[in-house]
């Protein structure tokens, strides 16, 4: 038996019985949402709603798009991008979004274009792969090591498909959780300023560590398109997300021409709410919860995991655990849901030709609370259990 199991005194049921008690109902670890705060997310949000009610009718609200967003939708954007970018963009280069994805669907046509290339991870954001498709992108892979995208790969990836624009995952990569040193992030930034390259800085992860460096967009503002949504901060569906542009002339450039036929903007009542949120600074709260249950999880991936080789980055919301020698991704995964936990293959964030790591993914904050992630966790230590060598 996994000592970390025999240390844990929670686990008072056998394996199998868990495995039982779970196969009618798999615990769903795919998605990696923040965990469930709502002692203080309802009375934080409670509030706010009360507060936005009483200032206007909902009429007022919902009977108006917001397009880019009101300005005070803009200067809450510039306050809280703020918060990670170490200045306070002027609110022209703010544009408001419904999501980080819808902002993707603009940004990469806009951006990069049809037979255009842009650089990603070799292990990325999977829904990257489907904007590529649709919008006729290439997309050239760069190499990863344990601080994130290789400056060298990333020079030789400029040299031979010169892409026009870079979508880098600097904080808390998916899938791999890295977070890149700040000086790594300065040897990115002077090779995409080298070769005239875009940056597309997706940051979705960086609100709940208390200390990522600062992101690469605040490094090199005149060529990035800073993206910060509250998805993975705030709650899953608080789809509200920031973009901060190079300039007022490219955010009004890129995002204006056929509004009216695509579906980035915020819609009315999320925007009055995200921007409520900021101007009172209630936010903080949220975001104080949510660490605060980031981390009570984190301690019980080490106490469950503590005997396997597993990732997980500071404020991380999902693992990133190598199969055990000789055992598939796709064989793993079909093992652990075969006892009642879902988890993700590797192959879904793989870009390229190149081979697939022999890992699975799984997050953290799906399980309503603590005791079901446990759940989870046994059953997970119990399969790798069986093959010594996947021991760390």
């Amino acid at each position: 038996m996994n000592n970390a199991l025999a240390a844990v005194p929670a686990v008072k049921t056998s394996i199998q019985s868990q495995i039982g008690e779970h196969l009618k109902n798999p615990i769903a670890l795919r998605l990696n949402p923040p965990p469930p705060v709502p002692c203080v997310f309802d009375p934080v949000v409670s509030t706010a709603t009360t507060n936005i009610l009483a200032r206007g009718a909902l009429s007022e609200i919902i009977g108006h798009h917001r397009w880019c967003g009101t300005e005070a939708d803009r200067r809450a954007g510039a306050e809280l991008c703020a918060s990670r970018l170490g200045y306070r963009a002027d609110d022209e280069r703010i544009v408001l979004t419904s999501s980080t994805q819808s902002t993707l669907n603009m940004l990469i046509p806009g951006l990069v274009g049809a037979g255009g290339v842009l650089a990603v991870d070799e292990l990325t954001y999977p829904p990257i792969k489907g904007f590529a498709e649709r919008y006729s992108v290439v997309l050239a892979p760069v190499r990863l090591d344990d601080d994130g995208m290789i400056p060298d790969a990333l020079r030789k990836a400029c040299q031979m498909h010169r892409p026009k624009a870079l979508y880098p995952l600097s904080t808390l990569q998916n899938p791999t959780t890295v977070t890149m040193s700040l000086e790594r992030r300065k040897e990115i930034v002077a090779i995409a300023r080298e070769f005239g390259v875009s940056i597309i800085e997706d940051d979705i992860y960086s609100l709940i560590p208390r200390n990522a460096p600062p992101p690469l967009s605040a490094l090199a503002p005149e060529i990035s398109w800073y993206l910060l949504g509250l998805a993975k901060s705030v709650a899953p569906g608080m789809k509200v997300a920031y973009v901060v542009a190079p300039s007022k002339e490219a955010a009004a450039n890129l995002f204006w021409p056929g509004v009216r036929a695509t579906f980035w903007m915020t819609a009315p009542l999320s925007a009055a709410l995200a921007t409520e949120l900021i101007e009172t600074a209630s936010i903080g709260q949220i975001l104080d919860a949510v660490r605060s249950a980031t981390a009570a999880r984190h301690t019980l991936v080490h106490q469950y995991l503590r005997n396997i080789d597993h990732r997980l980055g500071d404020g991380g919301l999902h693992v990133w655990m190598p199969t055990p020698p000789s055992v598939t991704s796709a064989d793993l995964t079909t093992r652990l849901a075969q006892a009642g936990v879902l988890v993700s293959t590797s192959d879904g964030f793989a870009i390229g030709e190149g081979g697939v790591p022999r890992a699975i993914r799984f997050g953290l904050g799906n399980p309503s609370d603590d005791s079901t992630l446990e759940s989870a966790l046994t059953i997970i230590a119990a399969e790798y259990d069986r093959y010594p060598l996947a021991k760390a």
